[in-house]
């Protein structure tokens, strides 16, 4: 079987992201209503980490589930990540089993190494490659690896002969205020057909209120917000997962991926927020 044979197609642009979820007691109610809700308005990608509240985020997703109906789980592609201190090969196995526990699962759509650390590609991978034998993971990527870090990963790939399946996706930080990814690694990885999933694509919350985003959205009678999302999955390799509890801004996100923008509007972002590699008029001077 090719690697080809078994590339991921994410179900939608616009997924759930759950960061900050899970840590306080709280708001449990609230963010099980929330994902409930996302499920409702139709997405399908939901994103965690076993590192968001120490578990508490992929209980959430767990909850949520669990009212959803397992009988509709092959509906979801869901995306949780091993901590790099736990990606030895057995490390990954056990935190993968305590995810799917967590979660009520039975498996991972998407399981990704978190960030680098001290333990070798290799050993990460074959506890990747154990997890797909045994079903409990169907795909595997990673997150917050550069340029030079991805090209470590093919090569560890290859030596421990994963040929069947390869790197899907990174998942990065990606928004109209850090382009950085366009200057080497983003292209690097559309030549090899790695798809790129884009964390805080709304920044820390600023874009929302960002001027210039604003007047293109006010003549689109759409938010800003809606606008950063739209730019930020203008191509077909990139999906953005953007956090939310509150349940119009879930809507409005979910919406965001009907919106395209035309090259004048792409222009006037990229003014605003230019390019990595570009100068700007002053720079010129």
């Amino acid at each position: 079987m090719s690697a080809a044979a078994n590339t991921l197609k994410f179900p939608g642009r616009i997924g759930l992201g759950t960061w900050h979820m899970g840590s306080s007691a709280s708001q449990r109610a609230r963010e099980v209503a929330a994902v409930l809700h996302a499920l409702e308005v139709g997405y399908r990608l939901f994103d965690t980490a076993e590192m968001y509240a120490d578990g508490g985020a992929e209980k959430v997703i767990g909850e949520a589930l669990a009212q959803f109906g397992s009988g509709r789980r092959s509906e979801l592609t869901i995306v949780t990540k091993v901590l790099p201190g736990n990606a030895s090969r057995a490390g990954t196995i056990r935190a993968c089993e305590a995810s799917i526990r967590r979660m009520g699962c039975e498996y991972i759509d998407l399981y990704l190494l978190h960030w680098p650390g001290r333990h070798a590609f290799t050993e990460t991978l074959k506890g990747f490659q154990e997890l797909l034998q045994r079903r409990l993971i169907r795909h595997f990527g990673v997150s917050n690896l550069d340029l030079a870090d991805m090209q470590q990963w093919l090569d560890a790939q290859k030596s421990v002969g994963l040929t069947s399946y390869t790197v899907q996706c990174n998942q990065l930080y990606y928004s109209v205020e850090a382009r950085g990814i366009e200057y080497g690694l983003l292209p690097w990885q559309r030549q090899r057909g790695i798809q790129t999933m884009a964390y805080s694509p709304l920044g820390q919350g600023s874009l929302a209120g960002h001027p210039e985003l604003r007047k293109l959205g006010k003549q689109r009678d759409v938010s800003a917000a809606q606008i950063a999302l739209a730019w930020c999955i203008r191509e077909p390799d990139v999906v953005a997962i953007p956090k939310s509890i509150d349940p119009k801004r879930i809507e409005e996100n979910f919406d965001a991926a009907q919106i395209k923008l035309n090259v004048a509007e792409l222009a006037q972002i990229d003014r605003a927020f230019p390019p990595p590699g570009s100068q700007t008029a002053l720079e010129m001077l």
